[in-house]
Formats: structure tokens, C-alpha cells, sequence
């Protein structure tokens, strides 16, 4: 059983093992997070050479070596060299460093989900590496839920968290107070407004809850 957490990983460095395609997709999603990727393979792809040329990513152009450890906070081995996944599955676990190993839950310390983003809204799918395909069938399900909609309302209600911490001290009331907004049905109503009256149709609702 897996441990469901999300990681900050900003301005940190994140290697990931190998050249290709699945190695580019991982590449890709760490630098959405911000994260300093420094990519260890011989080869790679023309996508991860442009990236590497434009400075987006450091490549070291050589088989992985334990040195390439040093300092990172998480480690993808998306090679599919048994031994060198063997040896960086390893080495990180030893290091208590967290490692994904690509398809092979066994050599993993940690798994990466699928993923669907709409803003500030994540959803995270995982089934503990048993079916990667049964999770991506479930993220296009949820696609439909997780609107524009949910993400105007997300971000409408974090413009307002501070405002309502100022005005209720008590976390009871807080509550209280969220919990009218999301009992409103903003997430369906928030559509019909622009964000002015929307933002105007929730304090009003904040100034009605005691």
C-alpha cells in the first residue's frame, strides 16, 4: 500500500535515467512542476535534446554512475536496461532517496499516478501499480467532472481564504462558512457569472453565515 502525498519539488533537482520516450514523458511532467531535471543517458530523444540545448535540462550524455545521486530528491529510472534499473532502484533505496522505477512497482519506492490538472485543481489516480491503463481509463472519466467550472470556483475560493481567516477566528465558524459556499452549488451556479458577481454572490453568503 501506497502512501498518497504531493511533493513540492520547485527549484529542486530531479534525475531521471534513460533517453527515450517514456524518459521524455517524465522529463516533461517534471519540468511542468518547476522541478531542476538533470537527465543520465547515453541517447535521447530529439524532444529531450532540444530541451538539454535550450538549457530547460541538464544531460549528461553516459550511463548512470552513483555519483549522479548526489543531492537529488527523487529518481525515475525509465530505462529499460534490467541491470542499470537493478542498480539505481538500489543505490536510491540505500540512500532513502525516493525512486520510480517505469513499470516495475516492485523496484519502486514511490509511484507516479495519472494525472489531471485544471489550474490549481490536481487529481491524482493510482490503482498501486497494478493497472497504469485502468488509472488513465479513470482520469478520462473524470475529465468531465473536473471543469473550467471546478477551477473558477477553486480559485474564487482561495481569493477569499485569507479574507475569511480575517473575519472568523473560530475554525468552527470558518467551516461553517465554506461549507455554505460549496452547499450554495457554486460549482454549478459559478457559470452563469462572471467573476465580479461571483465573487459578490459568495461574500454575500459569507456576510449571511453566522
Amino acid at each position: 500500500m501506497f502512501y498518497p502525498v504531493f511533493l513540492n519539488i520547485r527549484d529542486r533537482p530531479a534525475l531521471v535515467v534513460g533517453g527515450g520516450a517514456v524518459a521524455e514523458r517524465k522529463v516533461v511532467s517534471l519540468l511542468e512542476t518547476g522541478a531542476q531535471v538533470i537527465l543520465v543517458s547515453p541517447e535521447a530523444t530529439k524532444a529531450l535534446v532540444e530541451h538539454s540545448e535550450a538549457g530547460r535540462i541538464v544531460w549528461h550524455r553516459r550511463r548512470f554512475d552513483l555519483s549522479d545521486l548526489d543531492g537529488v530528491c527523487l529518481v525515475i529510472s525509465a530505462t529499460d536496461d534490467v541491470a542499470v534499473q537493478s542498480v539505481v532502484a538500489s543505490a536510491a533505496s540505500s540512500r532513502n532517496i525516493p525512486v520510480n522505477t517505469v513499470d516495475k512497482p516492485e523496484l519502486c519506492t514511490f509511484i507516479v499516478p495519472s494525472v489531471l490538472r485544471r489550474g490549481g485543481v490536481t487529481v491524482a489516480i493510482s490503482t498501486g501499480g497494478r493497472s497504469p491503463s485502468i488509472a488513465a481509463a479513470l482520469r478520462t472519466r473524470i475529465e468531465s467532472v473536473i471543469t473550467d467550472d471546478v477551477e473558477r470556483a477553486t480559485d474564487l475560493m482561495g481569493e477569499l481564504r485569507k479574507e475569511v481567516h480575517q473575519r472568523f477566528p473560530d475554525s468552527d465558524q470558518r467551516k461553517r462558512v465554506f461549507e455554505r459556499i460549496i452547499e450554495s452549488g457554486i460549482i454549478d451556479w459559478i457559470g452563469e457569472y462572471d467573476n465580479a458577481a461571483a465573487l459578490q454572490r459568495v461574500r454575500q453568503i459569507i456576510d449571511e453565515t453566522q
